[in-house]
């Protein structure tokens, strides 16, 4: 250990060695390495005593060489210091001591014997002598955060060294508040320090001052802020570690399931690991297996594998089915679908490290002859059944030799059919809910049986049938059963007239076979015994049905969909009104037998009978209309295309899109629906499906097509629907350029261009983003450039939400990829001036213009073109062109094209027609400009590069 240069011996030069190791030296001069102490510091007085000064110094340095070189004797060594303190000296011993550090810290950064030379010093420190304290604790403490330095590594050494202090002190200790505000303010200053090394151990060296269980704590603030800014990786990692982990910290450790590094991510799950799965929010151990199973890295993915899902299997004591249930949020539909989808994966990855047997013993299946390996109604749960399917899909692809955890079809078909009356219909919100994801699970369990059992099909096509026709059900699952249907039937005919007698069997559409009102001798014989004013009034409804029936027929013919669906309304209630008046004397006289009346209300089974509809015919296997589809098109579909409730509604436009894809006849009828709806509506999900709706026709048909019809019969909206009074209309224009709800403006593209800067809504504006480049990247808006134009200023906004940017970036990737950049130029003027233009309070005042060159520059270098092709030579002829014209108007737009002229990639070879266009416009400009002895100017090179030169060279230029 080297000793420092004292006052007694300053003409000492032997330098002391160990081992033969050369030894750092400490020194005393201030300005060294920009240290310097605290003016406080004494200086033992050594003059009057120098040879027992010395000598007790000399004894320190001894205790310290050894020291460093044998941690196992640290123990006694401590003993030794102690000794020595009692022997010099407070204010002597604290001055030694303090050298001695120097020495220590000044050492080169990879000295090992350093770093168990401050292992020793903080042990010595944190120790309590016989009186039970530590009397060089204080005084370390403050020289420590009183000394400053220009060198990094020893900004390092002294956190690292007040670090090792607070762990010697042990789990129990305590100092004063005095201490401890001084300790936090150096390391809260540490903290930004410049070196990430500085940082981190000034992260450790706060970890025992924080108290996380106080949101305003500085040290949990500091925290929370370089978890989420620092730009080291260690150090943030570092702080993943010592943050103190609660349920306000949780949320902002969880946000390091996004960091870009992949070594951050992977130190957040083997931290987490060691937090009980139990202490967790559902929504956040969904997160944790949503993102580890979903991760880029491959170790990452590993990780969440090995220690993260094992730790949590062996939390619930390895019951796989208790695990799923812990995923499990109540709150609503989209989380309980989100749970499924994560649970299947986390299941998948169990299954695949289990051993089978175990697997099928957690499941509780039946004994019992009737529903042999089945899991009994009333143990049924979501989780359970996830679980269930799950493990039969495993097993019949890993291990199809072992015996099936899934009865025979007809079994389950009768299985099924049992559960199905378990649906009750006073059933709460959330019962309801939980039914449906239920029986999603069976019929997804039934789309997977082989269907080599004829006996087996025969009870599946009447299960399905009483399903469609009997249960209230969601549209995921009638998708799924009309799926089977198409394993059940193959030929496309019989399927489609399968499903169309449901849908009008359901909906009560044959009505004319309605005998109760059309046999008129019945009716007749029937009321012959009544009374006359009852007789009467059965007679009346009789004629109004008749009357209306034909009143919708005759409204349905001319396309008045609102005053035929509005007859209908009015029908149903004569109709219900009717058949109780005529209940009774059918009851009596036993003539003809009442119907049953149907489960469900009619909006239940219309909404049913779209899904149907929908699924059906959005289908792989359907390419075409057949005349039974067309007119139930006609029967059922358009009548509810003006219908004023809200999922109706939605799911009618689906159908009638659909049915338009493949029938042009209605087209027309549908577009001018869905267009009306997405501008005069402010619901937000019917306009997510309009606007979804109007893409897909623009696309399938074409922009001009639907242009056309416009022009030819006037504004897209004829339907006659009333827009409800708002305080505020949330899509108003603010220029005014499209005032009055769009009425004069029949270019539907510029109506969804300008929805799309000023919708609130994410998935509306996700929506028309995605229509919008799926129709420039397939080629529709190729003579458009104000689309991409708005495309380019949605992507630069600051405002505009993460999906959507996402959604433009891979546009512009594919722009590029497909070699379209071509269409970008015409655009990039009117971007760029709208941005140097625009007001103060636009969200695109912060956006630099350089940025956009930048981008714009990149996306469309190319590295084949002909001078006639290149995209930078037509660039460089916009940009002296608008320099030429706009000069005086628009300097700061001319400076900023002047500079960026030397930043495109022109070729002129070969191409004399090009480079002369651009040297005559040069020379106009030059000539605008004037000639001045200093004006400059930019000259084109024969290698078709600009360079920048004065005016005194245009000779020069000329001759060449």
């Amino acid at each position: 250990m080297a000793r420092p240069k004292g006052k007694a011996n300053e003409k000492a030069t032997a330098k002391r060695t160990t081992g033969g190791r050369k030894l750092p030296s400490a020194t005393r001069k201030a300005s060294k390495d920009g240290e310097k102490e605290n003016e406080d510091q004494g200086v033992a007085d050594t003059s009057s005593a120098p040879t027992s000064a010395s000598s007790s110094a000399e004894a320190m340095y001894s205790i310290m060489r050894h020291a460093e070189l044998k941690e196992s004797l640290h123990k006694r060594f401590v003993k030794e210091m102690q000794q020595l303190y009692t022997k010099m000296g407070h204010n002597s011993f604290k001055q030694a001591f303090i050298n001695v550090l120097k020495a220590v810290l000044e050492a080169e950064e990879g000295n090992e014997n350093a770093n168990t030379a401050l292992n020793f010093c903080a042990t010595f420190v944190s120790t309590p002598d016989e009186t039970g304290s530590e009397p060089m604790l204080g005084d370390t403490f403050r020289w420590l955060l009183t000394t400053y330095s220009g060198s990094p590594h020893i900004r390092y050494r002294i956190c690292y060294f007040i670090n090792l202090i607070l762990k010697e002190l042990g789990p129990n200790a305590a100092l004063d508040d005095s201490q401890c505000d001084d300790i936090l303010e150096g390391m809260l200053d540490r903290v930004k320090d410049v070196s990430a090394m500085v940082r981190k151990q000034a992260v450790l060296a706060m970890q025992r001052l924080q108290n996380p269980d106080s949101p305003s704590d500085p040290v949990v603030c500091a925290y929370q802020y370089h978890l989420s800014a620092d730009p080291s990786s260690n150090v943030r990692q570092c702080i993943i570690s010592c943050m103190g982990r609660n349920y306000i910290t949780i949320p902002h450790i969880l946000q390091r399931l996004w960091d870009v590094d992949e070594k951050v991510r992977r130190h957040t799950y083997v931290n987490l690991c060691n937090y009980p799965v139990r202490s967790y929010k559902v929504a956040q151990r969904l997160t944790l297996l949503e993102q580890g199973l979903n991760d880029t890295s491959a170790t990452v993915r590993k990780t969440v594998v090995n220690y993260m899902l094992k730790t949590w299997i062996e939390s619930y004591q390895q019951n796989y089915v208790a695990l799923t249930a812990a995923l499990k949020l109540d709150s609503n539909e989209e989380e309980l679908l989100r749970f499924r989808r994560v649970a299947k994966q986390m299941l998948r990855v169990i299954f695949e490290q289990t051993d089978h047997q175990k697997l099928v013993e957690q499941l509780p299946l039946s004994d019992d002859c009737e529903l042999h390996r089945c899991i009994p109604h009333e143990s049924l749960t979501v989780e359970l059944l996830i679980y269930w399917q799950c493990l039969s899909e495993f097993l019949e692809t890993e291990q199809p030799e072992m015996e099936p955890v899934l009865p025979e079809l007809s079994v389950f078909c009768n299985y099924v059919d049992k559960f199905c009356q378990f649906q009750k219909p006073d059933m709460d919100k959330f019962a309801q809910v939980e039914f449906q994801n239920m029986l999603l699970s069976l019929v997804e369990i039934l789309q997977s049986y082989d269907l080599g059992d004829e006996i087996g099909r025969g009870n599946m096509r009447q299960l399905i049938s009483a399903l469609l026709k009997d249960c209230l059900l969601d549209h995921k699952i009638v998708c799924v059963l009309v799926r089977c249907m198409e394993q059940l039937i193959t030929d496309l005919n019989d399927r489609m007239q399968f499903f169309i007698e449901i849908i009008y069997e359901l909906c009560e559409l044959n009505t004319k076979q309605n005998e109760l009102i059309h046999d008129r001798s019945l009716i007749n014989k029937l009321l012959d015994d009544l009374d006359t004013p009852l007789k009467m009034k059965i007679s009346s409804l009789k004629v109004r049905i008749l009357e209306m029936e034909e009143q919708e027929d005759n409204f349905v013919r001319q396309k008045e969909y609102i005053r035929a669906q509005s007859v209908n309304d009015e029908k149903t209630a004569v109709t219900e009104e009717y058949t109780e008046l005529i209940r009774p004397v059918l009851e009596r006289n036993g003539v003809l037998e009442m119907p049953a009346r149907p489960k469900l209300s009619k909006q239940e089974r219309v909404l049913k009978g779209l899904y149907i509809c929908y699924y059906m015919t959005a289908s792989p296997h359907v390419h075409k209309l057949t005349p039974s589809l067309c007119q139930l098109y006609k029967d059922f579909i358009c009548r509810y295309l003006a219908c004023a409730e809200v999922d109706i509604f939605e799911w009618a436009i689906k159908c009638g899109t659909t049915y338009s894809m493949f029938y042009e006849a209605y087209s027309k009828e549908v577009f001018e629906v869905v267009v009306d709806q997405f501008c005069n509506n402010n619901i937000v999900r019917l306009c997510e499906t309009a606007a979804n709706c109007i893409l897909e026709l623009l696309d399938h048909y074409g922009v001009d097509y639907f242009n056309d019809l416009n022009q030819a019969g006037g504004h897209v909206s004829k339907t006659k629907r009333r827009q409800l009074y708002t305080m505020q209309e949330i899509y108003d224009d603010d220029d005014g350029s499209l005032s009055q709800n769009n009425e004069q403006n029949s270019d539907i593209i510029v109506v969804m261009g300008h929805y799309m800067e000023r919708v609130q809504n994410k998935n509306v504006g996700v929506a028309i983003a995605r229509g919008l480049c799926r129709l420039v990247l397939r080629g529709h808006l190729d003579d458009r450039p104000d689309v991409l134009e708005q495309l380019l200023k949605r992507y630069f906004n600051p405002n505009t939400e993460a999906i959507i940017s996402q959604v433009l970036g891979m546009f512009f990737e594919e722009l590029r990829r497909l070699n379209k950049q071509c269409l970008l130029q015409p655009c990039f003027l009117p971007t760029v001036w709208t941005i140097m233009n625009c007001s103060i309070d636009s969200p695109l005042n912060g956006v630099q213009p350089e940025n956009l060159t930048k981008f714009f520059f990149e996306m469309t270098v190319q590295e084949n073109s002909t001078p006639q092709t290149n995209i930078h030579n037509k660039l460089a002829i916009s940009f002296l062109q608008y320099i030429q014209n706009y000069f005086t108007e628009r300097k700061e737009m001319c400076r900023l094209l002047a500079k960026e002229l030397t930043r495109l990639s022109i070729n002129v070879f070969n191409g004399p027609e090009i480079k002369a266009e651009m040297l005559e416009l040069a020379d106009k400009l030059i000539a605008r400009i004037g000639t001045s002895h200093d004006q400059k100017h930019w000259e084109l090179q024969a290698d078709g590069e600009w360079q920048f030169q004065s005016s005194a060279s245009s000779e020069s230029r000329g001759r060449r």
